[in-house]
Order: C-alpha cells, then structure tokens, then sequence
C-alpha cells in the first residue's frame, strides 16, 4: 500500500499539473490599463514587485509604507516602467487614523477606486511565544484591524466600480506552526474576516470581489528568524500566477517545513498552499478553492531546504 501511494500520488499530481498548465489563459493585461490601484507595503518586498508590474500594465498607482525615502524609489521606477500616474502617502499602520487617509487620497485624487491590495505586515520574529500580550495587539493592529479599516473606508468606491480587493495572506494563516504564534494568529483573523465577507458579499449581491493569496515563506526581510538558518534559492520556473507578480524568491527555513510560494489569483476565491511537512522530495499539494467547490488542484515537487 505505501509504495502504490508513493508512484500514485506523484503521477496523479503530474495529470493534475498537466491539466491546470493546459487551460487556457483568461489573464488580460488591458484588464488593468487605467485601473486606479492602492499597494500597501509597497515599499519593499511582494508590494513592491506588484507595483512595478501594474505599473508596466499602464495602472494609476497609490503606494504606502511606512519609508518614505523607498517609497520615493519606487515611485520614479513605476513611472519609468509606464505607470499611467504613480504617487505615494508614507506612514504607519499602527496609526489607526492612516487607512483613512491613505483611502481619501486616492478618492481626492481620482474619485474612485477599483483595486485595493493590501500586503503590509508589522515587524514580527520567529521565535517562542514569551506571553507579550502586548505585541500581539499591537500586530493585530498593523496585520489585521488595519486591513478591516482600509476596507470599510474603500468600500464604497469598490461598490460603484465593481472593483477587487486583493489581501496577501500567509500559510501561517492555514496551518499553525511553532515559533509564529503572534503573525499567525493574525493571518487566520485575515482568513475569518475576508472569508467571511466574501460570502456575505454573494448574499447581498455586491459585485466586489476579494482574493485571499496564500503564500509560503518569502525572503522580503520583514521577518526576523530565531533559531533557524535561511538561505535563498533561485525563484520558481514554473509559469508565474496571472500577471506574474509572485515569482520572487524562496525562502527556504531550517526549522522544518518545506515550502514553495505559489498563488492564483482570481474572481471571488482562495489561492491555498497546502504543504506537507514530511519528507522532502515529494510533492507538495496546492488547492485553489471557491466559496463552492474545489476547482483546480495542481502538485509540484518539493524543493529542498538547508539543514540546521
């Protein structure tokens, strides 16, 4: 029985793979043209990256951060790339106050909106739990609250355009880990929330979408790893997720997990990363799921990671 599952396994998820790369492509870069755009945590890392390709897709761009000198970089880059208007508000989103600005700029600025992503973290650390209660307010704050203001403050313009909202979670948000308890905790109140939301959305018949990214780990530098060793690989050669925006380098951390960052952004759904945490070398099972089935399942292998 277990060596049927091992030669199994691998060739349903290579038919799986087979089947997922054959479907046509539906992804339109016009879709995008002239789209008025927030990126949060744009100044660095994931949010950076996804400027620069709406910005190559001709997007109307508002970024933030908490630095305003890197946020000034990114602009001018996006601008280079074709942006079709790039600006930035820095400040922090401990301020409770700040999703609301950020949000009336871009109404000041454009009268509307049709995309909102949100990718910001707080500063976290990889480490034991020491029972500062403290910090995981304040994480809550940065991870999670903000995210919930940003979008009751956008919400009303994503009504009148139809529009999208993006939120770039976490696999620490699916399956719990030791040494992440603070950032995961805030990761599964993001999945609960915008879950949640999205089937009251399809209630009530209010055409915004939400896409919930589920990613693995991802060398930004946001994070600081106790106890375990890190180094980076070369990014995924598969075909990158829609527009490509995710395709950036690995992570990979000695303290056990094996992972492959992969997402899909669509209409209305999850992109999940489902790992598995044995041995390494086989594959690793990612499931995209909608409010009412599962869609598409594709596997690839697992990539190996350095040992402590």
């Amino acid at each position: 029985m277990g060596l049927l599952l091992k030669i199994f396994i691998p060739l349903l998820g290579l038919a799986l793979a087979l089947y997922f790369y054959s479907a046509p492509e539906n992804f339109n870069e016009e879709m995008l043209r002239g789209k008025r755009v927030i990126v949060t945590g744009a100044s660095s890392g994931i949010g950076e990256q996804v400027a620069y390709h709406l910005a190559r897709m001709e997007a109307h761009l508002l970024l933030t951060a908490r630095t305003e000198a890197k946020l000034q970089k990114v602009v001018e880059r996006c601008l280079e790339l074709g942006a079709a208007s790039a600006r930035y508000v820095s400040g922090s989103m401990e301020d409770t106050t700040f999703p609301a600005v950020v949000v009336r700029e871009a109404e000041n600025t454009w009268g509307g909106l049709d995309m909102l992503i949100l990718n910001h973290i707080g500063y976290s650390y990889f480490n034991y739990f020491n029972g500062d209660v403290g910090q995981v307010r304040k994480l809550l704050e940065t991870n999670f609250l903000s995210y919930v203001a940003m979008t009751v403050s956008a919400l009303p313009m994503l009504k009148e355009s139809e529009g999208s909202i993006v939120v770039v979670s976490s696999v620490a948000g699916k399956i719990g880990s030791p040494f992440a308890a603070s950032y995961s905790a805030t990761k599964f109140a993001l999945e609960g929330f915008f879950s949640s939301l999205r089937h009251e959305f399809i209630i009530d018949k209010v055409n915004v979408s939400i896409t919930l990214c589920i990613l693995g780990y991802i060398n930004t530098g946001k994070l600081s790893i106790a106890g375990a060793s890190c180094s980076q690989t070369e990014p995924s050669h598969h075909p990158p997720c829609g527009p490509g925006v995710l395709s950036t380098p690995l992570c990979h951390c000695a303290t056990g997990t094996p992972t492959l960052s992969k997402a899909w952004p669509g209409t209305s759904d999850s992109a999940v990363l489902a790992v598995n945490p044995g041995e390494v070398g086989i594959p690793l099972i990612f499931v995209k799921i909608n409010p009412t089935l599962l869609s598409k399942i594709s596997a690839f292998p697992c990539v190996p990671f350095p040992r402590a």
